[in-house]
């Protein structure tokens, strides 16, 4: 199990260059757009297209590598109240779930995907559908992600759950 998780911290290290790049890319052509706009009054008219679908990538990427480190919202003043077994369950259940809900995200965001592959955004030419297929990238590494530590909650003994209940 080791070596998977080292191969997706290899992964997650790759989305993080993938993450800044694409941040710049957005601030760099809105830059310009507000440049061009206010000052020569002559925009891009592709430019809001482009950085909508660079932000939707973006959001995407994020969001598996908060799965992975398991490092999102939480209630956790709630949580800590369990027995060690209980938060056991409870994170069973929560892995499970978020599992069950990215194979759908990929399931449907693939359907969406290919509905709209052949549709043209006005401005930039480019298709609808690369809105939509960063939910099914994203959605297959947040499955993954969310099923190796479904896997690690799975088959951590309950001693590490004292441990967590004993450092909050």
């Amino acid at each position: 199990m080791q070596l998977i998780r080292n191969a997706c911290e290899k992964a997650i290290q790759a989305k993080r260059y993938i993450c800044a790049i694409l941040l710049t890319i957005m601030l760099i052509i809105t830059f310009i757009q507000v440049v061009l706009r206010y000052v020569f009054n002559a925009p891009f008219v592709w430019s809001e297209e482009v950085t909508l679908m660079l932000l939707v990538s973006f959001g995407y990427l994020c969001m598996s590598m908060e799965i992975f480190t398991d490092s999102h919202a939480a209630i956790y003043f709630i949580y800590n109240l369990f027995p060690p077994i209980v938060r056991k369950i409870l994170n069973l259940l929560r892995h499970g779930l978020l599992a069950f809900f990215f194979f759908n995200m990929i399931h449907y965001g693939f359907i969406i995907t290919r509905l709209n592959w052949y549709k043209r955004q006005p401005a930039s030419g480019f298709s609808y559908g690369w809105l939509a297929l960063p939910l099914v990238v994203g959605g297959i590494f947040m499955l993954v992600y969310s099923i190796i530590n479904f896997i690690d909650a799975l088959t951590a003994p309950l001693s590490k759950e004292k441990a967590e209940l004993s450092h909050d």
